[in-house]
């Protein structure tokens, strides 16, 4: 494990907030976009969210991530600073461990956590995941193949490398607690399920602990994409069970 890097840049907080939440909001707006029926074009909110990883996300983060290397006359990679190469058996054991907290939490906490915010009951059917009738999804086929594309794999990696890559490095002014600060931040940018934060950050603090200590992203991109990748296996699962 190496030493933390005295001359990493320090964002300050508000800059911080803003980084972290401003991709949130331009993921939400597509989502509305292709999901709302009175307003938008109607998508399921499965597919709506998969073209929002494509129209939002993806470009948000990667342009925001270009604008900043190009303003530091730098490469997107040379503004990943956690590229340690880790033992083999320990980064094995941070996967693991990282993998099967996330795995209880969803499991455990997630069905719970949804009768604690009532203040969320007006988001309507057509706008939340947890209530999506597979069977009744219209492009249902589109729908699996963009899910596990975006979701499984491009749609993580880029968040691992934007809040993992780049701006946990630079939260040094939380100190010790930066990658918890990162996990609240990345969940709370998560505004289309706003029900499941304290899931996501039970479920993403360990990892993000893991990524911060052995300054090593690849610990976040394989536990974040095989966590997705369950998902999209389950339901493909729930699917065929119909």
């Amino acid at each position: 494990m190496c030493e933390q890097n005295s001359n990493e840049q320090r964002l300050s907080i508000p800059i911080i907030i803003l980084l972290g939440l401003a991709p949130g909001l331009i993921i939400l707006f597509w989502a509305f976009v292709f999901s709302s029926p009175f307003f938008g074009i109607n998508f399921s909110i499965v597919l709506s969210l998969m073209l929002a990883i494509i129209l939002g996300l993806i470009p948000t983060e990667l342009g925001i991530l270009k604008y900043i290397a190009k303003k530091e006359n730098k490469k997107i990679k040379d503004l990943i600073l956690y590229k340690n190469k880790t033992p083999k058996l320990r980064m094995f054991l941070s996967i693991i461990i990282s993998f099967i907290i996330l795995g209880l939490a969803f499991s455990l906490i997630s069905s719970y956590e949804l009768k604690l915010w009532k203040i969320f009951d007006f988001v309507p059917d057509w706008f939340r995941l947890e209530r999506a009738n597979l069977q009744e999804m219209k492009y249902l086929q589109i729908t699996v193949i963009l899910t596990f594309i975006f979701n499984g794999f491009l749609g993580p990696i880029v968040e691992e490398i934007y809040f993992r890559g780049y701006l946990l490095p630079r939260m040094g002014v939380f100190g010790k607690f930066a990658p918890l600060m990162n996990s609240i931040l990345f969940s709370l940018y998560h505004f289309f399920t706003p029900w499941q934060n304290i899931t996501r950050i039970v479920a993403c603090t360990p990892m993000v602990y893991s990524v911060w200590i052995n300054k090593d992203i690849k610990i976040g991109i394989i536990v974040h994409c095989s966590g997705n990748l369950v998902g999209v296996v389950g339901m493909l699962q729930l699917l065929l069970s119909r």
